[in-house]
């Protein structure tokens, strides 16, 4: 296994990777499939220049990806964002996502004091891992997203970077 930061390179592996995973799961994103399967390739090759996206590479092959970002403006630029977080099914339980989480986390650590994410309150898999690398679920937002006629609840969840990490 090789992570690495996704270089415009990287775009048509994350292309293919991003719309399995909007498609196969679309109660875990905020984008649809039917929204990023019609854009045009430029904006993949912008995301992968822009964006720090994470990527965790089998023989070559990008398998788990997530994208981090300091947000902005000033007043909020000391919290970090992870999202995106997406795991090939044959590919999960092997310690991909728990590697890529590892390493988002200690290269955040320069540069924010905590780092936020959403995560679908049925996500048993993704809160084990989350909850694993010492996040803590700090508010749960009711019909955060509408998947069809279904309405999707979603933890509201957090890492402090200042406190020392109590992995459970």
């Amino acid at each position: 296994m090789k992570i690495k930061i996704l270089t415009p390179e990287d775009w048509r592996q994350y292309k293919l990777v991003r719309l399995e995973a909007l498609r196969d799961s679309p109660e875990s994103f905020i984008a649809s499939y039917e929204e990023e399967a019609s854009w045009p390739d430029v904006n993949f090759q912008n995301i992968c220049h822009k964006s720090n996206i994470f990527g965790a590479f089998m023989n070559h092959s990008l398998v788990c990806c997530a994208g981090f970002d300091r947000m902005n403006p000033a007043k909020i630029n000391h919290r970090g964002i992870i999202w995106g977080m997406y795991t090939k099914p044959e590919y999960r339980g092997q310690g991909l996502a728990n590697a890529l989480i590892q390493t988002i986390v200690n290269r955040a650590k320069s540069r924010v004091s905590q780092i936020h994410l959403n995560c679908a309150t049925s996500n048993l898999g993704a809160m084990s891992l989350y909850q694993k690398n010492g996040f803590t679920i700090y508010g749960t937002e009711p019909r955060a997203l509408k998947v069809n006629d279904a309405y999707i609840d979603e933890h509201l969840i957090i890492l402090d970077l200042t406190q020392p990490l109590n992995k459970t």
